[in-house]
Order: structure tokens, then C-alpha cells, then sequence
């Protein structure tokens, strides 16, 4: 617990301010060098109120999702683990059925619903078809149901205050969840998501800290506010909200800690030379855990003093399919009877999913005749805000297409669609997990006690669409966000320059023997790589990109912050790893990398350096299976069978259309020999030859002298 004035007072029982206490050096200083206090924010408890409740509080990048593992994981053993595979699969005869694992037969729909069925079967192929490829696939749905609400858009929006019609019921397809005896391969199967369970309690990750880096860092700019105008910033405080068993021990660490917490912003090239700033946080004033109480966290978020929900829930956060549960939740709220007992809850409501949480939430707002709330996503997501309403209105659609669909029901579609605001966000700032160390040397090197700091680096940006209800939202660029009318031009540029370069960086970097981003990115031969990504291969793909003809701003400034990606990279302190970057590869490349390459091919560009990237991988991929360590990648089983033992290797891994997409047609033909190319030189001559092959081809000479 982070030691403060007063002992162990909880911040609510403090007049006005929560404050670090210092422990003094061993020369009675309480000053160390390099390392700077922000002045503690004013708080008093009496006066905020929640005007931001967030999903996603807990562990870092691991957040509301559930462990995903391999079939033969060392975790899941089966005296105290129950694993639920969730996968997609496609009948060729019926393929709107899911298949039953359990039995190996077919699910049928009913009589009733098979009409419906049938004639919206084309609307949900052809949605699915439009549907952009950055936006998640739910692992448990063919397509995003188009279905009989899509026929009220026409409708004029519900009128406020006006009750729901009559009850909703909704009755549940059987064949709506797949069997949970495991995962079987199967041809037509892309990836298979497990939920392991050990008893009663989600397996949760061992890097976890109090805050994740998304919501840590939008909450220190709330905290900003806090401290330069308190009158205004009051009301919008957050309340977190939790959906994962973990997710109680940090809890409890917010409690202890009058729900404050200490963010470490550290930056230095030498060890011995780190500035550091420590700020304290009191921007929260609560945490809640769903799985303890459901229905208070939906009355929370359905109170009329909480006008934004925020998010950041990972991608995978946005593929979790409903429940029964959440079903339930739903219903009761548009019913009005959450508190009815004559209304018991479906069980699986004791442990709801975040949107079932959320839909909710909304839906009782809905049926008292409340404002909506804005849902702001805040994960590391293209068009994040566009994601979240498909997910949105792709779970209440879930509603009408399971049974009844009563007019209320259709009109709260329509009401998320029309209402409801998803403005997008970009969020910047690299924060690995905590360690050990981290805790350990507090006291000695900064001078307190805290057991889970938020550390990170001091560069900080936050870019945010300017598209709330009723415009009511905290003044954040009043302390330095970005509010923009499109957030694309700035997600292109972050997402591509930084993420997709980190990507790029961490297989070559792992096979060449290294384990920090900052060594890495000082590789000469590494850097001179990444500069030819960046300015050759990625540069040109944004100077042609429609979003960015409206930003030559962002243009002119390319070079310069693709230079100072790399520079944020160097950052000895903030000491990141490769092995964290490199995680869910398949996805990271699926969303971030893939469009890159074809617009580049598009182009006239050979982009034999994302060729690079990707043979890098395909032999960090070869490397841990032969050595027997579990590869953490969503698609983990999928992208591993190529390298087992009977697999065809790389040109199987490079065929896989669910995550190349034209690339493993003949559209990406040639690019795809290069890439075998290059497997084989790294497989033959090691990486460094690989990256002598690149590098030799590098049009400016600057590049080629950097890694001499």
C-alpha cells in the first residue's frame, strides 16, 4: 500500500487531500536526485461524483479478457480447470448453423424462427462482406446479424420518457454456444478461443498492475483537471468497473489505497542518469466488480450523472460472446424488473460479460426514458469508436435474432444506433507491466512504498473525436488532449509508425539474441531496418492514404516523429520487452500490418522489409514449437500447426487467409517469395544476413552508414 499523510487513512475519510509520504535517505534528505513530486491534487471526496464509469481498471494489456491457451497448456490441468472452446466454424450446407461439438450433429432453428432466418440470411452476407477487415469477428457468429431490427432504421427515434411496449421475452437458440468438450482441428475452423477456468476463478496473468495503460493515462489527464480547475473537474470523476476474478486484488489495493494510485513517468539513456516523475492519481473514487453484484453495477452506469462509459478492454475485449446471463440482465432492464424476485436472473448473470454489463446499462436507461451515456473506446483498436457501436448494436441485434422481437426491443436498437455516441480515441504512451523490481527498489531509488505502481514513460498523447451527447464532456484539452472533428489521420500515424514498427522490431530483435526494446531499436543493423520500414515502406502508404490529404500537417511532420518513435524506444527505463510486444502476433498483424502491405504492393513497393517482419516471426514461431514453449497469440493453435511436427511450414503459415487476406492470394504472390526467401536466409545464415539483405537494398545512403 502506498504509505500517505495521516497513515493508512482511506482518501475518503481526508478533508481535502491524499498525499505520498516521503521516506527520508539515509542522509535525512528527503530528496532524491532526478526524481521530482508533482504537487498532490486537492481532493474532497464529499464533493466529487462519478461522471465516468471505466471497464477495463485492471491488469495490464491482459485486462477483461479471458487467458487464452493452447490445447496441451501446462495451466489447464484437468483436476482443477475446465477449458471452453468457442469455434468458428462454417457448414457448408447450412451455413447459419452452428455446429454441436458435444454430439457432432447440427443444431436446427426452430420452425418459428427458420422463416426469419431464411430471409435475413442474405442481409448478414452481404453485412458481413461490407464489414471493414480492422473490425473484430465475433468468435462464436458467421456474420454480424442484419436482422429484422435493421428493417426499423426508417423509424423515427423513440420518444423520451415513452414506456416500453408490453414485456420482452426473449427466447435463446440452443445452438447458440458451441460444446465445450475442447478444441478439435477442422479445416473450415480459424482460430478456437479458450476459457480456461481453474475451480471457481479465471486464470489471470502474472503482469498485472492497478491501472492499465489506456485508462492510466486518460485518468492522469482528468487528474490534471482536478488540480487546474477542481469547481469543474469534480463531476467527472471515474468509477471502475471490473469483470474478471483477478480483477478483486486490485481492487482491494485501490481500497487500501483511498482508491489512488502513483504513476512513474521514467526516461534515460544510462541507468545511473534516470529523471523521474512521480505523480499521484486520485481521479477515481471507486471500484466495482460485476461478478460480486451485476445489478449494481448496471444501476451504477445507468445513473443519470454518468455520461461516459470508457473502455479498455483489449481487441479481444470486443469478440467475448453474450451469455445467457447477460440475456437475462438485458431483458430485465428493458422490463424494468431488476429488482423484481418474482424475476429471478438467469445464473450465468453472477458473472457478466462487459457488454452484456454496458447493453444493460443502456437498455434500463432506455426504458426509464435517460439520456444515453457516450461508450468511449479507448483500446489500441483502428476506429475503435466505429468497433464498439458495431458491438453494440451486434449484441442487442443478438436480442431480436434469439426469439420474439418485440417493438420495444427493435426501437432500442435503433436507439443505440441514433442516441448513443462512439466517438474514436487514440491513446499514446508505452507502459509495460510492472515488475517485481519496480516494487521492490521504491523506497531505495524514489522514496515510497507503493505495491503496484503505474509505470511508464513521460511522453503522453491523447487524441479524441469530437462526438459526445449533448456535447457534455470534461474540457480535456484544457491540460493537452487533442479534440478533433476525425481521429483517423492521427490513429494512421500512431498506429502505423509506432505499433506496427514495435512489431516489426520484436522477432528480428528476439532471433538476434536481445530482449529490451531500447537494445533493439540501438541495434545499427536493427535501426537502419526500422528507419526503412518506417520511411520507405509505411511512409508512403500514409502520404497516399485518403484520410490524410485533410492533415499535411501530419504529413510535413512524418519524418520527424517517426524519428522520435525510435527515440521514445531508447528509453532505458522504461524497459519493455520484446517477448511482451511479440505477443498475439496473428492479430496485431491481421489489424495493423496487413493493409499496409497490400496498399504498399498497390503501390509499386516490393515491401521486402514488412517480408522481413513477417519471415521473422514465422521463424520465432518454428523456434518456440521445436523448443516446446507455449506461443501467447490469440490464434496460438492456428498459427503454430504449420510448424509442428507433419505441418507444411512456411507456405502453410503464409496461406492463412484469416490473417494475410489477399496477401495469401495471388495478389500477394511475389511478396510471399520474398518472404520465403528471407525464412530461409534467417534459417540458413542467421538474422543478422537477413538483415544485411534488407538493409543493402535501402535507397538513402544515411540508412545503409547507420548499420555500419
Amino acid at each position: 500500500m502506498m504509505r500517505r499523510a495521516g497513515g493508512n487513512t482511506p482518501r475518503r475519510a481526508l478533508a481535502v487531500r491524499a498525499e505520498i509520504t516521503r521516506i527520508p535517505a539515509p542522509d535525512g534528505s528527503l530528496e532524491r536526485r532526478g526524481v521530482t513530486f508533482k504537487t498532490p491534487v486537492p481532493f474532497d471526496a464529499a464533493a466529487a461524483k462519478t461522471g465516468i464509469m471505466h471497464v477495463g481498471v485492471g491488469g495490464f494489456h491482459r485486462a477483461h479478457q479471458l487467458v487464452r491457451a493452447p490445447r496441451k497448456s501446462p495451466r489447464a490441468h484437468p483436476g482443477d480447470a475446465r477449458v471452453r472452446a468457442f469455434i468458428v466454424t462454417r457448414n457448408p450446407k447450412h451455413p447459419t448453423q452452428h455446429e454441436n461439438r458435444r454430439d457432432g450433429g447440427v443444431a436446427k432453428p426452430s420452425q418459428r424462427s427458420r422463416g426469419r432466418r431464411a430471409r435475413t440470411r442474405r442481409e448478414a452476407r452481404d453485412a458481413s462482406r461490407r464489414a471493414p477487415r480492422d473490425v473484430p469477428r465475433d468468435p462464436r457468429r458467421l456474420a454480424l446479424p442484419r436482422g429484422a431490427a435493421m428493417r426499423h432504421r426508417s423509424r423515427a427515434p423513440r420518444a423520451a420518457r415513452r414506456p416500453p411496449v408490453g414485456r420482452v421475452r426473449l427466447r435463446r437458440s440452443r445452438s447458440r454456444r458451441a460444446g465445450t468438450d475442447g478444441f478439435t482441428s477442422r479445416k473450415d475452423s480459424a482460430f478456437a478461443f479458450f476459457f480456461v477456468r481453474r475451480k471457481n476463478a479465471l486464470l489471470s496473468p502474472a503482469d498485472v498492475s492497478p491501472a492499465d495503460p489506456c485508462s492510466s493515462t486518460t485518468q492522469c489527464y482528468l487528474n490534471g483537471l482536478l488540480a487546474q480547475d477542481w469547481d469543474t473537474a469534480k463531476r467527472w470523476c471515474y468509477t471502475g468497473v471490473g469483470v474478471m476474478p483477478a480483477d478483486v486484488k486490485m481492487r482491494d489495493y485501490l481500497k487500501d489505497n483511498g482508491f489512488a494510485y502513483p504513476i512513474v513517468s521514467r526516461a534515460g539513456a544510462e541507468v545511473d542518469s534516470f529523471d523521474v516523475e512521480v505523480e499521484e492519481v486520485v481521479a477515481m473514487r471507486d471500484m466495482l466488480l460485476a461478478f460480486e453484484d451485476p445489478v449494481l453495477c448496471v444501476k451504477a452506469m445507468a445513473d443519470e450523472d454518468v455520461k461516459i462509459v470508457s473502455l479498455t478492454i483489449t481487441e479481444f475485449g470486443y469478440r467475448v460472446p453474450l451469455t445467457k446471463g447477460d440475456f437475462s440482465l438485458i431483458e430485465q432492464a428493458l422490463n424494468g424488473v431488476l429488482d423484481d424476485p418474482e424475476e429471478p436472473l438467469h445464473a450465468e448473470a453472477a458473472t457478466p460479460t462487459t457488454f452484456g454489463v454496458i447493453c444493460a446499462a443502456a437498455a434500463l436507461r432506455f426504458s426509464n426514458g435517460t439520456r444515453p451515456f457516450t461508450l468511449m473506446s479507448c483500446d489500441n483498436l483502428p476506429h475503435n469508436g466505429e468497433v464498439c457501436k458495431r458491438r453494440m448494436t451486434g449484441a442487442a441485434e443478438e436480442l431480436v435474432c434469439a426469439g420474439l422481437c418485440a417493438t420495444s426491443l427493435d426501437e432500442f436498437v435503433v436507439w443505440l444506433q441514433r442516441e448513443v455516441r462512439y466517438p474514436s480515441t487514440m491513446v499514446d504512451r508505452i507502459t509495460p507491466a510492472t515488475s517485481m523490481e519496480d516494487v521492490a527498489t521504491l523506497p531505495a531509488t524514489l522514496g515510497f512504498e507503493d505495491n503496484w505502481p503505474v509505470m511508464c514513460e513521460p511522453y503522453k498523447h491523447w487524441v479524441i473525436e469530437e462526438a459526445f451527447v449533448d456535447d457534455e464532456r470534461p474540457p480535456w484539452e484544457n491540460v493537452g488532449a487533442v479534440v478533433v472533428r476525425d481521429v483517423v489521420p492521427h490513429e494512421l500515424m500512431k498506429v502505423r509508425l509506432l505499433n506496427v514498427t514495435h512489431s516489426a522490431m520484436c522477432y528480428a530483435g528476439i532471433l538476434a539474441g536481445l530482449t529490451h526494446v531500447h537494445e533493439a531499436v540501438t541495434h545499427s543493423k536493427l535501426r537502419a531496418f526500422l528507419r526503412k520500414v518506417q520511411l520507405e515502406e509505411i511512409g508512403p502508404t500514409l502520404q497516399a492514404h485518403d484520410a490524410m490529404a485533410e492533415s499535411p500537417i501530419l504529413l510535413h511532420g512524418m519524418e520527424e516523429y517517426a524519428e522520435m518513435v525510435l527515440r521514445r524506444f531508447e528509453n532505458v527505463a522504461v524497459k519493455d520487452q520484446l517477448e511482451r510486444i511479440a505477443m498475439d502476433g496473428s492479430e496485431k498483424f491481421r489489424v495493423q500490418g496487413q493493409d499496409v502491405v497490400c496498399e504498399g504492393i498497390r503501390l509499386g513497393n516490393d515491401m521486402r522489409g514488412f517480408a522481413l517482419y513477417v519471415a521473422s516471426w514465422a521463424c520465432f514461431l518454428r523456434r518456440e514449437v521445436e523448443e516446446g514453449n507455449e506461443v501467447r497469440d490469440m490464434g496460438g493453435a492456428a498459427v503454430t500447426a504449420c510448424f509442428q511436427e507433419g505441418g507444411t511450414g512456411i507456405a502453410c503459415f503464409l496461406g492463412m487467409e484469416e490473417i494475410f487476406g489477399e496477401l495469401s492470394k495471388d495478389f500477394g504472390a511475389e511478396w510471399r517469395e520474398n518472404v520465403i526467401e528471407l525464412f530461409e536466409t534467417i534459417s540458413q545464415e542467421g538474422m543478422s544476413a537477413a538483415l544485411d539483405a534488407v538493409i543493402s537494398e535501402v535507397a538513402a545512403p544515411e540508412l545503409v552508414a547507420v548499420a555500419r
